[in-house]
């Protein structure tokens, strides 16, 4: 039975829920029908989405009402060119990656623009943030990346995991 959007996005608002739930429960025991019900929704909504979208089209909805329960703060500051500026933004997630988050904030307030190179091994490194780009070599200027209130985190974007409450920091800093 094909699912109408209205009905599909439903039962995708269902498996981000149910996602959450397993995401939640990772490290204790999770109720075996509760977890049998989520797998026959995930399944139920890709058959639906592949019935749907003959032309492998993707199905797009908001997900800022998905049930993620962990937020942070996120704040972009410098203070040491011009222009200067600091934003500060609130984000519920759910477990992923910074460099995720980065993108959601991007999405919500354009006041959180920014640009990153990947590198295979190591994963993204941040160059510039709305517009402003650190030039250590020249000036020895970087974006600190951090929890408040100054610990220098010691992984990157990409592998960063923030934990619920967490209050992330990029500082544009000269050394």
């Amino acid at each position: 039975m094909l699912l109408s959007k209205p009905d599909l996005s439903t039962y995708i608002k269902q498996v981000m829920y149910c996602y959450t739930l397993l995401d939640i429960n990772l490290s204790t025991e999770m109720n075996p029908k509760v977890k049998g019900v989520c797998i026959i929704i995930f399944f139920a909504v890709a058959c639906s989405i592949a019935q749907n979208e003959p032309s492998g089209g993707e199905v797009h909805m908001n997900t800022d009402d998905i049930a993620c329960r962990r937020q942070l703060n996120y704040t972009i500051r410098n203070n040491l060119q011009k222009p200067t500026f600091e934003y500060s933004i609130a984000i519920r997630f759910c477990r992923q990656p910074f460099i995720r988050i980065m993108e959601r904030a991007v999405n919500k307030d354009r006041n959180f623009m920014f640009s990153a190179t990947y590198f295979p091994k190591l994963g993204y490194f941040i160059d510039a943030i709305n517009g402003v780009r650190g030039f250590y070599n020249v000036n020895k200027t970087w974006w600190a990346f951090l929890k408040a209130p100054d610990t220098m985190l010691p992984v990157g974007v990409s592998s960063y995991y923030p934990a619920d409450g967490d209050h992330i920091i990029f500082n544009f800093t000269q050394s």
